[in-house]
Protein backbone atom coordinates (compact mmCIF):
# COMPACT_ATOMS: atom_id res chain seq x y z
CA UNK A 1 0.00 0.00 0.00
CA UNK A 2 1.31 3.91 -0.61
CA UNK A 3 0.71 6.24 1.47
CA UNK A 4 1.45 10.11 0.31
CA UNK A 5 3.52 11.89 2.68
CA UNK A 6 4.93 15.34 2.92
CA UNK A 7 8.44 15.11 1.78
CA UNK A 8 11.21 17.80 1.24
CA UNK A 9 13.08 16.03 -1.84
CA UNK A 10 15.68 17.84 -1.91
CA UNK A 11 16.43 17.13 2.14
CA UNK A 12 15.86 13.50 1.02
CA UNK A 13 18.52 13.48 -1.55
CA UNK A 14 20.78 15.11 0.90
CA UNK A 15 20.33 13.35 3.96
CA UNK A 16 19.47 9.44 2.75
CA UNK A 17 18.38 7.22 4.94
CA UNK A 18 18.86 9.22 7.75
CA UNK A 19 16.35 11.25 6.42
CA UNK A 20 13.46 11.89 9.23
CA UNK A 21 10.11 9.71 8.13
CA UNK A 22 7.04 10.36 10.05
CA UNK A 23 5.53 7.17 10.87
CA UNK A 24 1.80 6.38 9.88
CA UNK A 25 -0.18 6.61 12.97
CA UNK A 26 -2.00 3.55 12.50
CA UNK A 27 -1.99 0.80 9.73
CA UNK A 28 -4.64 1.60 6.68
CA UNK A 29 -5.05 -2.20 6.35
CA UNK A 30 -6.15 -3.01 9.56
CA UNK A 31 -5.91 0.35 11.65
CA UNK A 32 -3.45 -1.28 13.96
CA UNK A 33 -1.26 1.08 16.01
CA UNK A 34 2.14 -0.35 16.04
CA UNK A 35 4.13 -0.16 12.57
CA UNK A 36 7.48 -1.85 12.62
CA UNK A 37 10.20 -0.62 10.28
CA UNK A 38 10.41 -2.22 6.53
CA UNK A 39 13.56 -0.98 5.25
CA UNK A 40 13.44 1.17 2.04
CA UNK A 41 12.99 0.82 -1.38
CA UNK A 42 14.49 2.94 -4.56
CA UNK A 43 12.22 5.52 -5.73
CA UNK A 44 13.18 7.97 -9.06
CA UNK A 45 12.29 11.28 -9.50
CA UNK A 46 12.57 13.75 -12.07
CA UNK A 47 15.24 16.62 -11.62
CA UNK A 48 18.01 13.84 -9.18
CA UNK A 49 20.39 12.04 -10.35
CA UNK A 50 19.70 9.17 -8.56
CA UNK A 51 17.46 6.67 -6.47
CA UNK A 52 15.97 8.17 -3.37
CA UNK A 53 15.07 5.96 -0.17
CA UNK A 54 11.99 5.94 0.72
CA UNK A 55 11.16 4.27 3.64
CA UNK A 56 8.58 1.33 4.54
CA UNK A 57 6.68 -0.06 7.33
CA UNK A 58 5.16 -2.79 8.05
CA UNK A 59 1.97 -4.07 10.13
CA UNK A 60 2.55 -6.80 12.39
CA UNK A 61 -1.51 -7.39 12.99
CA UNK A 62 -2.25 -7.97 8.75
CA UNK A 63 0.94 -8.02 7.15
CA UNK A 64 0.03 -5.01 4.78
CA UNK A 65 3.66 -3.44 3.81
CA UNK A 66 3.11 0.45 3.60
CA UNK A 67 5.70 2.58 1.31
CA UNK A 68 5.77 6.18 1.86
CA UNK A 69 5.68 8.03 -1.10
CA UNK A 70 5.85 12.38 -1.54
CA UNK A 71 2.66 13.96 -1.93
CA UNK A 72 1.91 15.49 -5.19
CA UNK A 73 3.07 12.41 -7.41
CA UNK A 74 1.13 9.55 -9.11
CA UNK A 75 2.16 6.29 -7.85
CA UNK A 76 4.43 4.91 -10.31
CA UNK A 77 5.50 8.68 -11.79
CA UNK A 78 8.68 10.36 -11.41
CA UNK A 79 7.36 13.75 -12.55
CA UNK A 80 5.54 15.88 -10.00
CA UNK A 81 1.76 16.48 -10.87
CA UNK A 82 1.63 19.56 -11.39
CA UNK A 83 4.89 19.49 -13.97
CA UNK A 84 2.50 16.81 -15.77
CA UNK A 85 -0.50 19.35 -16.23
CA UNK A 86 1.55 22.41 -16.91
CA UNK A 87 2.70 20.23 -19.90
CA UNK A 88 0.06 19.25 -20.93
CA UNK A 89 -1.57 22.33 -20.54
CA UNK A 90 1.58 24.21 -22.87
CA UNK A 91 0.75 21.80 -25.49
CA UNK A 92 -2.63 22.37 -25.34
CA UNK A 93 -2.53 26.05 -25.49
CA UNK A 94 0.68 26.59 -27.74
CA UNK A 95 1.24 23.30 -29.65
CA UNK A 96 4.19 22.88 -28.27
CA UNK A 97 5.88 20.68 -25.67
CA UNK A 98 7.86 22.28 -23.11
CA UNK A 99 11.93 21.65 -23.43
CA UNK A 100 13.00 18.00 -22.70
CA UNK A 101 9.33 17.14 -22.11
CA UNK A 102 8.27 16.10 -25.78
CA UNK A 103 8.68 12.16 -25.71
CA UNK A 104 7.28 11.83 -21.40
CA UNK A 105 4.24 14.38 -22.69
CA UNK A 106 3.39 12.12 -26.13
CA UNK A 107 2.68 9.54 -23.69
CA UNK A 108 1.17 11.21 -21.06
CA UNK A 109 -1.14 12.67 -23.87
CA UNK A 110 -1.80 9.73 -25.20
CA UNK A 111 -3.09 8.03 -22.15
CA UNK A 112 -5.09 11.27 -21.08
CA UNK A 113 -6.81 10.58 -24.70
CA UNK A 114 -7.60 6.94 -23.61
CA UNK A 115 -8.46 7.46 -20.06
CA UNK A 116 -10.84 10.57 -21.06
CA UNK A 117 -12.80 8.23 -24.11
CA UNK A 118 -13.37 5.38 -21.25
CA UNK A 119 -14.05 7.50 -17.99
CA UNK A 120 -15.68 10.40 -19.59
CA UNK A 121 -16.58 10.48 -23.03
CA UNK A 122 -15.56 11.71 -26.76
CA UNK A 123 -17.14 15.08 -25.87
CA UNK A 124 -14.56 15.81 -23.08
CA UNK A 125 -11.21 14.84 -25.69
CA UNK A 126 -11.67 18.77 -26.54
CA UNK A 127 -11.04 20.01 -23.43
CA UNK A 128 -7.86 17.52 -22.29
CA UNK A 129 -6.72 19.90 -19.05
CA UNK A 130 -10.58 20.41 -17.68
CA UNK A 131 -10.67 16.70 -18.13
CA UNK A 132 -7.08 15.53 -16.35
CA UNK A 133 -8.57 17.28 -13.70
CA UNK A 134 -12.01 15.60 -13.43
CA UNK A 135 -9.94 12.02 -13.94
CA UNK A 136 -8.27 13.34 -10.73
CA UNK A 137 -11.12 14.21 -8.80
CA UNK A 138 -12.55 11.16 -9.35
CA UNK A 139 -9.22 8.90 -8.48
CA UNK A 140 -8.67 8.23 -11.36
CA UNK A 141 -4.96 8.79 -12.83
CA UNK A 142 -5.03 11.09 -15.89
CA UNK A 143 -2.09 9.79 -17.65
CA UNK A 144 -2.35 6.01 -16.75
CA UNK A 145 -1.84 3.03 -19.17
CA UNK A 146 -4.14 0.88 -16.26
CA UNK A 147 -7.89 1.88 -16.27
CA UNK A 148 -8.01 0.96 -12.53
CA UNK A 149 -9.62 3.61 -10.32
CA UNK A 150 -6.12 4.80 -9.31
CA UNK A 151 -4.02 3.62 -11.74
CA UNK A 152 -2.62 0.44 -10.54
CA UNK A 153 -1.87 0.74 -7.10
CA UNK A 154 -5.04 2.32 -5.22
CA UNK A 155 -5.49 5.73 -4.66
CA UNK A 156 -3.59 8.67 -6.67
Amino acid sequence: MILFVAVNLKRLSVLGKKYRWRKPALCPGCRQSHLWGHGYVDGYFQGFARALALRRYVCPGCGCVIKLRPKGYFARFQTAIGTIRAALEQRVGTGRWPAGCAARGRHWLSALKRQVLVHLGLAWLQRPVAAFDRLRRMGVVPVSRSFLRGGRTGRA
